[in-house]
């Protein structure tokens, strides 16, 4: 009788073993959950915030709108910036060296830790507003707890600290908008002021090659409106308005006029430098103002909300899923290099 080894047979008869595989994968799962019980743990410790985020004032939130970058079109945009900042803020130095220090306080152990160290220690999960959990990881169970309180404690804090700064900001600003308006307005006044000084100027000399008649009337009315131009509803402009020569006047009247005129534009001019410079003062006191104010607020909006809601159960983490589909599969593989090693045998013998 003549034998035939075929390869394929044989690989053929390996992979439907279905009985023998299984076996293998349900006792390299079972080594894996068992290794799991004796492999390194450690705790994870919940504390629960709330945060609320009214979106639809993200038509007047114009400071986060002007400084998102690539810019953002809708509500849900809105929400998602300003929670994915949220979370990556949280993680600051200006967040995690307070926790720190209230942790040294508390307990001579977190003296030997470090920023870095700590902050490898945190983690935050959340889906959209409302509850938000910061975790925090450690060996030790009271040690986990003490992390997450004091990093909550602290993030309710500080982003109530900045979210006071971005409303503060978004005032500073309608005020520093008030101001750089009103110095805009005050500089044109100037302007038009010292315009009309300079064409009266002009026009005063050349009325000595006037003949003393009375003005036509495309000089007269060229010289009215020199003068009503800048002219504005205050009693001392009314005056003069009321005093203007008759048609008929000679041109002396009008000069005489005119030296009416002429320390009116002066005492409102140097009124208006007064003012503007004033106003350059306020200005550049509300920049300081808004500058400091926004890098406290982070570019958080103003309508965000935040509080401290508990510390949820200390929880021990095993890495048990993650030893049973390790285990599982080393248990196949195992199974399968026996297999071919017991085909690569026989192939020898035939």
């Amino acid at each position: 009788m003549i034998r035939h080894w075929n390869l394929r047979d044989e690989l053929y008869k390996l992979f439907h073993r279905w009985s023998a595989m299984l076996a293998a994968l349900a006792l390299g799962a079972l080594l894996g959950w068992g290794l799991s019980f004796v492999w390194p743990t450690h705790y994870r410790a919940d504390s629960r915030i709330y945060i609320a985020l009214n979106p639809y004032r993200m038509y007047s939130d114009t400071i986060f709108k002007a400084l998102a970058n690539p810019k953002y079109s809708n509500l849900d945009n809105y929400h998602y910036w300003q929670m994915s900042q949220l979370e990556a803020a949280i993680y600051l130095d200006r967040f995690v060296q307070p926790a720190l220090e209230r942790l040294r306080a508390l307990d001579p152990y977190w003296n030997s830790v470090n920023q870095d160290q700590f902050r490898r220690m945190l983690d935050s999960e959340w889906r959209s507003t409302g509850n938000w959990d910061l975790i925090a990881n450690h060996p030790i169970k009271q040690r986990a707890r003490q992390a997450a309180t004091a990093w909550s404690e602290v993030v309710v804090e500080q982003v109530g600290l900045a979210v006071e700064a971005a409303r503060q900001t978004f005032m500073i600003d309608q005020e520093l908008q008030a101001v750089q308006n009103a110095k805009l307005a005050a500089d044109l006044r100037i302007h038009d002021l010292q315009a009309t000084q300079q064409a009266l100027q002009g026009w005063r000399s050349e009325a000595g090659a006037l003949a003393d008649e009375p003005l036509t009337p495309q000089q007269r009315w060229r010289l009215l409106a020199l003068v009503s131009s800048p002219a504005s509803f205050t009693p001392a402009w009314t005056a003069l308005l009321d005093a203007q020569p008759a048609a008929d006047a000679p041109p002396a009247a009008y000069l005489n006029w005119i030296d009416q005129i002429e320390p009116l534009l002066e005492t409102e001019i140097a009124a208006l430098q007064d003012q503007v410079s004033q106003l350059s003062t306020r200005q550049s006191e509300l920049t300081r103002q808004f500058t400091a104010a926004s890098q406290d607020s982070l570019s958080f909006s103003p309508n965000i909300e935040i509080e401290r809601k508990q510390d949820l159960n200390v929880r021990q983490i095993r890495p048990s899923s993650t030893f049973i589909l390790v285990g599982g599969l080393i248990g196949v593989l195992t199974w399968l290099l026996i297999q071919l090693i017991i085909i690569s045998h026989s192939w020898r013998d035939f």
